[in-house]
């Protein structure tokens, strides 16, 4: 709708300069119609750069995770892997449901969309709880008015990221949280170690 504005109130300033005869209405007609479009595009530049008629909606989610590593493994595990150097920011793996064959990797930065990559965290802590969750906390731009949704639905400005945070909660008990290297080694341990049990209980057995 702003576009069509804009079109109209640049007609009418180059009609009231251009077409009209008489001086003084030239001038006043003139001068309203270049408030009027000056207006316009101070309403435009401050909804583009200032989110001006919008308003931040906040939705929070929480969901059980479930262990990267394998079933067998006597302690569950969340791999976590530092992004660069931004401090306390993470790409994570584990298991999304209880039965999955394989864990896969979250909140992975996709560079080419560069409004998500700014504004997303990811970060863990360690508490007492008895299950591991992911919480996602997003802001996100909406119209704070009909008005506004008319005069400017045409930038896509609405549902445009503000902020995305996620925290994933490791459980004190029974869970790690490792770095890809600590559960390689953590993985050679125990396959080591029921190689070793497996070579014992045959040895037991031809005895």
């Amino acid at each position: 709708m702003m576009i069509f504005i804009l079109i109209i109130l640049a007609i009418f300033v180059f009609y009231a300069f251009v077409v009209l005869k008489k001086p003084m209405a030239r001038l006043v007609f003139g001068l309203i119609g270049i408030i009027l479009l000056i207006g316009a595009v101070a309403l435009t530049t401050l909804n583009f750069h200032q989110h001006w008629g919008m308003k931040k909606v906040t939705t929070t989610t929480t969901k059980k995770i479930y262990s990267a590593g394998p079933a067998e493994s006597p302690v569950k595990l969340v791999i976590t892997k530092q992004i660069g150097t931004k401090a306390d920011d993470y790409v994570f793996i584990y298991r999304d449901h209880e039965n999955d064959k394989e864990a896969s990797a979250h909140f992975v930065p996709n560079q080419k969309k560069i409004n998500s990559f700014i504004h997303s965290t990811a970060k863990y802590q360690v508490k007492d709880t008895d299950q591991a969750t992911v919480t996602i906390k997003e802001t996100r731009w909406r119209w704070d008015s009909d008005l506004a949704k008319l005069l400017f639905n045409f930038a896509g400005m609405d549902g445009s990221l503000q902020k995305k945070e996620a925290i994933v909660t490791v459980p004190k008990n029974g869970w790690k949280a490792m770095t890809p290297e600590e559960a390689q080694a953590t993985a050679k341990k125990l396959a080591a170690m029921q190689k070793q049990q497996a070579a014992l209980a045959q040895a037991q057995g031809q005895n």
